[in-house]
């Protein structure tokens, strides 16, 4: 396509690199407000050779000559990488692209072009445009090549070029479908990349590896004059308080050494502490509030050149083009016009924002323990949330539903807070949500759902499993309050139903050659993946055979408890029943060697005949953080030989990486690290915390006393999970008692 004749668009007026400049800070607010980033980063902008991002790559390049420690986010910019996605979907578009880069070089911008390998995702004889999907396929196949290049250059904010009209249309379309005011509200000015699950470094990840730099982007360590400040100021506070003590008082600070040793303070083993990941790639989309025509006049003032695709004026391709067909080709009604739709998002956003305040409020008076990231659980208890009957409400039964309805629909949002922490789902439906509120809160429960089951029954969703279960025991509740205990919720990960795949994750390295000394070669570090949507894992071994991450099965836990020492089997039994009890153990990651073979006999094992079957299975990553695409050079990735639903019984498990138990000389043979996903960390900032002790009393852990059973009250709770509840004096100078809980297999 050539460039477009110019026409004059004599209403509308160039955007000025200072409107331009006002827009970015407005819409690039700092990710962490803490951070003290001082070290110039990249940026990238995604080029597609249109008006709208020629005029956005043209304001980039003015951007930084104008202002060169301007800053985007968290640091000032040190200049702008231009990412151009070639779809391969016509002809003359590789040529087309190479334009575009040209163009954009001549604007001082790096250039990137990249190609999108459409093999992957069709079948033998099969077109792009013969899917029926194609829309979203084209989507999520350009969001990976446009995150995959952003994780390679270590860049994290990506503008977009989104407009005005663009938001018209969202809407417009959106309306169509039928959304609520959460999709009316349009376009997101700023959001994390999308389709780019299992992507390290784009996908909400990157943060830890980031803290490990020396120079860091994310500084959070004071200066050295704020240092000094602390020093100085600590320095006369202890001065203070050290005048103001008599000298009989300093016998105060005297210890007995009994005092020093407290029983019930002492902690039980623990293993390593997970790091928890964020960061990624945010896309940002400063022109939403400049329309096209705006743009256009931009390009021409600035003898910018574009490129138009004839694909886009054809209102029978998509519903996009139809809707852009009708309201530039008719007259629509007022109220589907471009002001009044789009002052319809400006009211469903700040609808939305008093929503989302009012799930903080409430959030505010939640209790949450966790989460606990060895297994993935938290113990939360909702507040109870009561509406009273008022007195226009026993006269309208539409009314009082009306306010129900509106009360759901906050705690539903409380809900997704909350299951965000150890769900897998990315972003579970309200929708879905809002029908299973009722166990959680029974006085929001609607007239059908009454009466509402006492107590209420564990259930599954946006695959968590909660668990309810009470804290205190009926001789220590005072009488008449045991009918109103607050309920206390234990929520893990959904066990694996046996007719789905498992989540797994195989590594593509096997030793195949030995060292000068005759040991296997071990493998560099590989890419980072992310199993089950929650732990991620890097590996590095030397096996003669493939390494796997699945679920613990229970099928391989006696073969390896019986391989460990005496001291690492009770370390194991302790830590279960801690961290995973019951069903919730079937969730843990675990690796896994492709064939059960002996460790300490591993150097004179060589692979079978033809091994392996395929040389990539990983169902996890289709790209790596370089922007690989996981497939052989110019050709089809291979099809796996192996079925949907895998035979496990072949399979020799070495080591459970989340509670740091490993096979007896792993440490020789395979290093790997751990993370869990990001989680959002305002949450549990938000929430108040339990004042009881951990689900075990540390004097109870396995290590000292393995076959001690717990004294007191049993019951059984949820499905096949049984609570006991355990009281203690934690301290004979206070007059309370506290409760734990500990959740063990039936």
């Amino acid at each position: 396509m050539g460039t477009l004749h110019h026409i004059v668009h004599t209403g509308a007026k160039a955007i000025s690199v200072p409107e331009f400049m006002d827009a970015v800070r407005a819409t690039c607010t700092p990710r962490f407000p803490c951070s003290r980033g001082i070290l110039h980063r990249r940026a990238a902008v995604a080029v597609s050779g249109g008006v709208d991002s020629m005029a956005l790559a043209f304001l980039c390049s003015q951007l930084r000559r104008t202002d060169p420690d301007f800053r985007i986010a968290d640091n000032p910019v040190s200049g702008f990488r231009a990412v151009i996605i070639d779809h391969s979907l016509r002809e003359g578009s590789r040529e087309e692209a190479i334009a575009v880069a040209k163009a954009v070089r001549d604007m001082g911008l790096v250039d990137e072009v990249s190609t999108i390998n459409w093999t992957k995702v069709l079948s033998e004889n099969q077109s792009p445009k013969g899917l029926t999907n194609f829309e979203s396929v084209a989507r999520t196949l350009r969001y990976r090549k446009l995150g995959a290049a952003c994780a390679s250059f270590n860049i994290a904010s990506l503008f977009l070029a989104h407009h005005e009209d663009d938001q018209y249309e969202t809407i417009l379309m959106r309306m169509l479908q039928g959304h609520g005011i959460r999709g009316l509200r349009g376009i997101r000015p700023a959001q994390d990349i999308p389709e780019c699950e299992g992507l390290f470094g784009a996908d909400k990840s990157g943060f830890v590896d980031d803290q490990a730099r020396i120079f860091p982007f994310y500084n959070f360590k004071p200066t050295r004059k704020e240092r000094e400040h602390m020093r100085r100021q600590l320095r006369g506070d202890i001065s203070k308080m050290l005048a103001g003590l008599e000298p009989d008082d300093t016998t105060a600070f005297d210890l007995d050494g009994r005092d020093l040793y407290k029983p019930n303070d002492i902690p039980p083993f623990v293993p390593r502490e997970l790091q928890i990941e964020d960061g990624g790639v945010t896309i940002y989309r400063p022109l939403l509030e400049f329309s096209k025509d705006r743009l256009i006049a931009t390009c021409l003032e600035n003898n910018v050149p574009w490129w138009e695709d004839a694909t886009n004026v054809n209102p029978t391709l998509t519903t996009r083009n139809a809707i852009r067909h009708l309201y530039r080709g008719y007259t629509l009604p007022k109220a589907l016009q471009k002001p009044a739709i789009l002052d319809l998002a400006k009211r469903c956003e700040r609808r939305v924002e008093h929503q989302e305040a009012e799930a903080n409020r409430l959030l505010s008076r939640t209790i949450i323990r966790g989460p606990q990231l060895y297994a993935g659980t938290v113990i939360v208890q909702f507040p109870e949330l009561k509406l009273p009957m008022a007195g226009r409400d026993s006269r309208s039964p539409l009314r009082r539903r009306a306010r129900i309805l509106r009360k759901r629909k906050i705690a539903a949002i409380l809900m997704r807070k909350i299951i965000l922490l150890v769900s897998p789902d990315p972003l579970p439906l309200l929708s879905t949500l809002e029908n299973l509120v009722t166990p959680l809160f029974p006085y929001l429960a609607l007239p059908e759902e009454l009466p509402v089951a006492t107590p209420p029954k564990a259930f599954s969703v946006a695959g968590v499993h909660l668990v309810p279960f009470k804290s205190t025991s009926s001789d220590s509740t005072p009488a008449g309050t045991a009918a109103h205990q607050q309920l206390k919720w234990y929520i893990s990960r959904t066990p694996y139903p046996s007719t789905k795949p498992l989540p797994r994750i195989r590594t593509p390295y096997w030793a195949s050659s030995r060292n000068k000394k005759g040991r296997w070669l071990m493998s560099e570090w590989m890419p980072w993946s992310l199993w089950d949507g929650r732990y991620w894992f890097r590996i590095k071994h030397r096996f003669p055979y493939r390494v796997l991450v699945l679920p613990y099965l229970l099928e391989h836990a006696k073969d390896f408890r019986e391989q460990l020492p005496p001291r690492d089997q009770k370390l194991l039994a302790s830590l279960l029943k801690r961290y995973a009890p019951g069903k919730v153990r079937s969730t843990l990651p675990a690796f896994y060697l492709e064939e059960p073979l002996d460790l300490l006999d591993m150097e004179n094992s060589t692979p079978r005949a033809k091994y392996p079957m395929v040389e990539w299975d990983n169902n996890n990553n289709k790209e790596d953080s370089n922007g690989n695409d996981g497939e052989e050079e110019g050709g089809r990735e291979p099809p796996s030989m192996h079925p949907a639903v895998m035979d496990t019984s072949m399979l020799k498990l070495i080591a459970l990486p989340t509670l740091g138990i490993n096979h007896p000389g792993l440490d020789d043979w395979m290093a790997y690290e751990t993370r869990y996903r990001k989680i959002d960390q305002n949450t549990i900032l938000t929430a108040k915390t339990f004042d009881e002790a951990p689900f075990a009393t540390p004097r109870e852990g396995a290590l000292r006393r393995p076959r001690e059973r717990s004294r007191g009250d049993r019951g059984r709770k949820g499905n096949g999970v049984r609570i006991y509840l355990h009281k203690r004096r934690r301290n004979k100078s206070r007059s309370y008692v506290t409760s734990d809980y500990r959740i063990t297999d039936s």
